[in-house]
């Protein structure tokens, strides 16, 4: 299926997809790391066999998320991943690139996922899901918090109905997930920060005690 309209460089787009018949797409750790690392990989110009990099290479997670990769397709400015669907705030830095970088990371975490689990046929729900955020800033920064916060619905269901009043839960419970951006926008030291390229993305998407503000101000709004 082809899209209706083109992705445009220099824009930002809201990127989704969820598992077929909203099946869990990511079982264990390992499932989660792999999605990350195709996340670093995908984000090139060059191609790459991951299989290859991990076998004859034996890199390890932390050294595949140190590799110099090229040069970048896209810019990522917010990611989650929450057991059947996956989030991404998007900018596209090349004529073709958003394009490019989610066949990469779907078909190679899709063979992936099959051979591991010994499955055939589709994992995702068709053709992935995209929003243009156009020139509404109002808009990015809802999807920057939301793309964050709504992480929350694994551990608490109805979290939307109390997001006025957070729990202490809650906030530790985002402060620890590891499968998100969160941490990194809290000034958290981690390799993972090496997913995201916030310098091009407006200022709050770079500095951590904005990000807590905005958080806090996401909470009472």
């Amino acid at each position: 299926m082809l899209r209706k309209d083109p992705f445009i460089t220099d824009e930002y787009y809201h990127i989704y997809n969820r598992g077929i018949d909203k099946r869990v797409i990511f079982k264990a750790n390992r499932d989660y790391e792999r999605f990350m690392m195709l996340l670093y990989l995908a984000n090139s110009d060059d191609s790459f066999r991951l299989d290859n990099i991990l076998d004859k290479q034996n890199r390890s997670f932390i050294k595949i998320l140190l590799l110099d990769k090229g040069n970048r397709i896209v810019s990522i400015g917010a990611w989650c991943m929450m057991t059947n669907h996956f989030h991404l705030l998007i900018r596209q830095e090349v004529d073709g690139g958003i394009t490019k970088f989610m066949k990469k990371l779907g078909t190679g975490y899709s063979m992936y996922f099959n051979i591991r689990y010994e499955r055939k046929g589709a994992l995702f729900g068709g053709l992935f899901k995209s929003k243009l955020i156009g020139v509404d800033d109002n808009y990015l920064r809802h999807l920057f918090g939301y793309i964050h916060i709504n992480l929350l619905e694994i551990r608490f269901p109805d979290w939307e109905n109390k997001i006025k009043k957070p729990s202490a839960d809650m906030a530790t419970f985002l402060k620890s997930y590891r499968y998100s951006s969160y941490r990194d926008y809290i000034g958290e030291d981690r390799i993972e920060r090496r997913l995201l390229n916030p310098e091009n993305f407006p200022d709050y998407f770079k500095d951590s005690k904005s990000f807590q503000d905005f958080v806090e101000n996401y909470f009472v709004n």
